[in-house]
C-alpha cells in the first residue's frame, strides 16, 4: 500500500489518520496507554499473543454489490441482500492468513443457478483482511513492528490510529467502559466510488477460553453509510488442533498487483457508423459516429475495459473521437468504467433518476488508492432522460428511451438506431442467463415505443449482437425454465425469492387463486 498518510479527505472521520502520525514521544504514551487497556480488557496480552489460531462460525447476510444494485439509484431504495448460512472463517494468526468458507444465494431473483445452488465457496484472506475482527486488529497493534499514532474522540469513544506492519493504516473505536474495541476503520479502494472506508462493528463480547470475543459483527462503509455485511457468530474456536483447521493456501491480496496489459478489444461493424466495440461476451455495445465526434453506449466491467473501448473506438474514424457517453443504469456493474469515462471528459447521458448517485461516484476521492479520475480529475457533465431523448445532427439519429415494467431496474435508458434498426440495451437478457424474470419487458418496450428492431445489442451478449427473433427466443427459452424451477422448488416445498414467476414474454401473467 502506498503512504497512507498523505492528506486525504474520503470523509471528516478519517481526518485522524493525517493528524496523528508524526514521531513526537508526547502522543506515544497516550496511544500505548489505550492499547494496554484494550488488551488487558480482551484477556492480556500474554493471553492474546499465545493464540495461534482462531476459528468462528455463523450465518448473516450481505448487500449485493455493497449497495450499488438496487431497483433504483435513490438513496432510500430498499437493499438487495445475499444470504450466508453454514460459514466458518479460519484464521492463522501467526502467519497472518484465513479462509472464509461460505455458502450465499441471494435473497431477489437471480439469472444463473450458481446464484441460487448454495455451494460453498472458499476464499483465502491475507493481513488487510483480517482488520475488520478485532482480535487480528489488536495482535496487529501489539506487534512490535506496529507503530502507533494519535488518541482523537470520536462520538465519545477513545480512537487509536495505528499502522501495522505492513503499511495498513487503521482506527480502531474504543468502548470508554469496558475498554473493549468497539470497531475497527480501514480505507479500500473501488471502482466506482474511489476510496471507500469500511467501518467494522463489533458487539455483543462474551468470553471465551479467557478472551472476550464478539458475537455480532457489522460492516458499514462510508458511501451513503451503507451496511454491507451483517454476521451473527455462532460458535468461536481457539488454537484448534491440525485435524480441524482447513489447508489455507497462500493469499494474494497483499501481493504487489502485476501491471497487466490491456484488454483485449473486438470490434464488429453493425452498420455505417456504427460498430461493437466489446471486451469479452460479457461487457460491450455501440460506438456510433455523428457529424463531429463519436457516442459510446456503457462503461461497463472495470475501468481498464472502458478506456480500452474508449481508445478502440477513438481510433475507428480518424479525426473523430468519442464525447457523449450513455450509461443504461446505476448498477455497480455497468457502472465501473464511469469514472474512467469521465476522467477522459466524456459527457454522460442516463435517466435523470440517476444523476444523483452518479455526481456521488464521480465527486468521490480516490488518494489512497489513485484511480484515472484522481489522475484526470473532470467534473460530471450529465444530459438526462425522461421519456425520451433524441440525438440528430442530420448525419444520425440515436433515439434514447426509459426502460418500462422492467422489475430490475426502474431508472434504466436503452437506445434505437431507426436508419439501421439496431437497438442496444443492458440487462433485457443475456443469451447465457439460465432464467429471465423479466422476460416481458423487451416487447413491452417495443410495443409501447413502437420501434421494430432487426438486431439487439447487449451489453451482456456476444461480438455483433442477436437478431431480434434470436432475441426473443432466448427469453422465452429462459422465462419457461424459470417457470419450471419455481414449479419445481414448489413441489419441494422450498419458496424461492421470485417464484412465481410474474411475468411471461409480453405481459403480467394472471394471478393464481390463493
Amino acid at each position: 500500500m502506498k503512504n497512507p498518510l498523505r492528506s486525504f479527505s474520503v470523509a471528516a472521520v478519517l481526518a485522524v489518520f493525517f493528524s496523528g502520525m508524526a514521531p513526537a514521544s508526547a502522543q506515544q504514551s497516550p496511544a500505548q496507554h489505550l492499547l494496554d487497556q484494550v488488551a488487558t480488557a480482551m484477556g492480556g496480552r500474554e493471553r492474546l499473543q499465545r493464540i495461534d489460531t482462531l476459528i468462528y462460525t455463523g450465518f448473516g447476510q450481505d448487500a449485493y454489490m455493497e449497495g450499488g444494485g438496487n431497483i433504483t439509484a435513490d438513496v432510500n431504495a430498499p437493499t438487495k441482500w445475499r444470504a450466508i448460512a453454514d460459514a466458518q472463517r479460519s484464521i492463522d494468526l501467526k502467519s497472518h492468513r484465513a479462509l472464509m468458507q461460505l455458502r450465499r444465494a441471494p435473497m431477489f431473483p437471480f439469472a444463473a443457478p450458481f446464484g441460487l445452488n448454495w455451494n460453498r465457496t472458499s476464499a483465502p484472506q491475507g493481513t488487510v483482511d483480517l482488520l475488520d475482527h478485532p482480535l487480528p486488529a489488536v495482535l496487529a497493534a501489539l506487534d512490535p513492528a506496529a507503530r502507533l499514532g494519535a488518541v482523537s474522540v470520536e462520538e465519545g469513544l477513545p480512537v487509536l490510529q495505528f499502522t501495522t506492519a505492513e503499511g495498513e493504516s487503521v482506527l480502531m473505536g474504543v468502548d470508554p467502559v469496558t475498554h473493549l474495541p468497539a470497531w475497527t476503520r480501514r480505507v479500500i479502494p473501488h471502482a466506482n466510488l474511489g476510496d471507500v472506508a469500511v467501518t467494522s462493528l463489533f458487539t455483543g463480547y462474551i468470553p471465551q477460553a479467557g478472551v472476550m470475543l464478539p458475537y455480532g459483527l457489522m460492516n458499514r462503509i462510508d458511501w451513503r453509510s451503507q451496511v454491507t455485511l451483517m454476521f451473527q457468530v455462532d460458535s468461536y474456536r481457539l488454537n484448534v488442533g491440525p485435524g480441524q483447521m482447513p489447508a489455507i493456501p497462500a493469499a494474494q491480496a497483499n501481493a504487489p498487483t502485476p501491471v497487466a496489459a490491456p484488454p483485449a478489444v473486438t470490434v464488429t461493424p453493425l452498420a455505417k457508423g456504427v460498430w461493437d466495440v466489446r471486451v469479452g461476451n460479457n461487457n460491450g455495445g455501440p460506438a456510433i459516429e455523428f457529424r463531429d465526434h463519436l457516442v459510446l453506449f456503457e462503461a461497463n466491467g472495470s475501468e481498464a475495459a472502458t478506456l480500452a473501448r474508449i481508445d478502440a473506438a477513438n481510433r475507428l474514424v480518424p479525426g473523430k473521437v468519442v464525447t457523449q457517453l450513455i450509461v443504461t443504469h446505476h448498477h455497480f456493474d455497468h457502472t465501473a468504467g464511469l469514472r474512467a469515462a469521465v476522467s477522459r471528459g466524456l459527457a454522460v447521458i442516463s435517466h435523470r433518476g440517476n444523476e444523483a448517485i452518479f455526481r456521488e461516484m464521480i465527486s468521490r476521492p480516490a488518494v489512497l488508492y489513485p484511480d484515472e479520475l484522481a489522475r484526470s480529475p473532470h467534473p460530471l457533465v450529465f444530459t438526462p432522460v425522461d421519456e425520451k431523448l433524441v440525438l440528430d445532427d442530420g448525419t444520425q439519429r440515436l433515439e434514447i428511451y426509459h426502460v418500462l415494467g422492467h422489475s430490475h431496474m426502474a431508472n434504466a435508458v436503452f437506445a434505437y438506431l431507426p436508419a439501421a434498426r439496431i437497438m442496444m440495451e443492458g440487462d433485457f437478457g443475456d443469451a447465457t442467463w439460465t432464467w429471465n424474470w423479466w422476460a416481458s419487458a423487451l416487447n413491452e418496450n417495443l410495443k409501447a415505443y413502437g420501434i421494430d428492431p432487426r438486431l439487439n445489442v447487449a451489453v451482456h451478449g456476444p461480438n455483433g449482437g442477436l437478431s431480434i427473433e434470436v432475441t426473443r427466443a432466448n427469453n422465452q427459452r429462459q422465462m419457461e425454465a424459470a417457470q419450471k424451477f419455481c414449479a419445481d422448488q414448489q413441489t419441494a416445498g422450498v419458496p424461492v425469492f421470485g417464484c412465481p414467476v410474474q411475468y411471461d414474454v409480453n405481459r403480467a401473467v394472471p394471478l393464481p387463486a390463493r
